[in-house]
This record gives structure tokens, sequence and C-alpha cells, in this order.
């Protein structure tokens, strides 16, 4: 039997293909799109940051317009009878730690209804910013002036003793009757004035005042009336 012939393996020298250096994955296009993503993130987030901030002063001034709203009248601009409660209560607390004199002055429009009944609505509320003006232009820097309702108006006035308060409250009558307010004519006021007794509360010199004001109604109007 006759053994046949193995067949022995064979080198090539033929070299085998290669890929040319081209062909080859760079991390330079890859690197590069990393830093544009990157770029636009920051640019994003400095937008997103300008956004958060605008929204942020969006909400102070609105925090802000509606903290004024809650506490001044619409019509004259004159705080409003919250905002006098709350200064009532606070002036009070100071004339106790600092035994300083506290006034306080009610005034109210004589007949104001008479204005609206003949005028209308329109002129009556021009006549009531008017007297507004007029009395804010003779407050000091340390008096809070504000509308207490319809024609009433409360003045707060720290480190007045009485008669200091009366003589202010009737220089604000003279004043007021000697205006001009247009069509509905001539105005006057009435004036109830009193000052803070030991132990009183806000309601306490509220009420009091109004007693006073009621007083110099019935006396016959375009007065001052006070405490005895």
């Amino acid at each position: 039997m006759t053994q046949g012939k193995m067949k022995q393996p064979t080198l090539s020298l033929v070299p085998g293909k290669r890929k040319p250096p081209g062909d080859a994955p760079s991390a330079a296009p890859e690197a590069e799109t990393l830093a544009q993503r990157l770029e636009e993130a920051i640019r994003q987030l400095a937008l997103t940051r300008t956004l958060l901030a605008e929204k942020q002063r969006e909400c102070i001034e609105l925090a802000s317009a509606l903290a004024h709203d809650a506490h001044v009248d619409a019509l004259t601009g004159l705080f409003n009878r919250r905002k006098f409660n709350q200064l009532c209560v606070a002036e009070i607390a100071r004339s106790v730690r600092y035994g300083t004199p506290l006034a306080l002055i009610m005034v109210d429009i004589d007949q104001f209804k008479r204005v609206n009944d003949v005028h209308g609505p329109l002129l009556g509320d021009r006549a009531l910013i008017d007297i507004a003006r007029l009395l804010s232009g003779r407050m000091r820097a340390s008096d809070a002036l504000c509308r207490w309702g319809g024609e009433e108006f409360m003045i707060l006035a720290p480190h007045l003793e009485q008669a200091a308060a009366v003589q202010m409250a009737d220089k604000l009558r003279a004043a007021v009757a000697a205006a001009d307010f247009g069509p509905p004519g001539p105005l006057t006021c009435s004036l109830g004035v009193v000052t803070y007794r030991d132990g009183d509360r806000a309601i306490d010199l509220i009420l009091r005042a109004d007693t006073c004001l009621y007083r110099a109604k019935r006396t016959g109007r375009n007065c001052v009336a006070t405490q005895s």
C-alpha cells in the first residue's frame, strides 16, 4: 500500500491588504462634537438663569404691588383703614415705651352726601382726592394720614399734646373751608381730637375721637371738638 505524501503548507510572500491610514477612526470629529454640545449646554444654562432672574424680579414687583394695594386707598392714594389700624397699634406701643404723647384727629367732610347727590359721584371723588391732597400737604413727616372710609379721614400725630393737636386740627379746618373745590363749591369739615391716655387701646382712641367728631357735628359743623 502506497502511502500518499502529505501536503506541506506554503507561506505566501505576498503581503496582506492593509487599510489605508485615512480609513482608521479618528477622535478629532467626536471631540469637536462634544465641545459643541458643551458650548450649547452652557449657552442654554446662561439663558435659563437670565429667564429665572427676570421671573424673580417680576415676582418681587408683583409682591410689592400687592403689598402696596393692601395698604393704600385706591382713590386717594392715602393709607387705608387696614394700614391705619396697624399704625395706630404701633404708635401706641411707641408712646408707651418712650413716654411720648400721641394725638388722633378724626376728620369728616360736612354734608358730603349732598355733593354726590347734586354733582354726581365723579365730582364727589374728585373733591375727595383734592381734600386728601390738601391735608397731605399740611402733615408733618412723622404724621400718618389715612382714609378711614367714605368722607372720613384719620390723622395719627405722634409727639403732640392735646393743645397742639387742637391747633393743628383748626388749621386743617380753616384750610379746607378756604379751598376752591370747583363745581361742588365751598366745603367744610368737622374734626374730633383726642390724645392717648394710660391703658388706651386703639379702639379706645378711635371711639373717643368719633364721639368728639359727633359733638362737633351737633355743634354746627365746621369746627373742632376735643376730649374733656
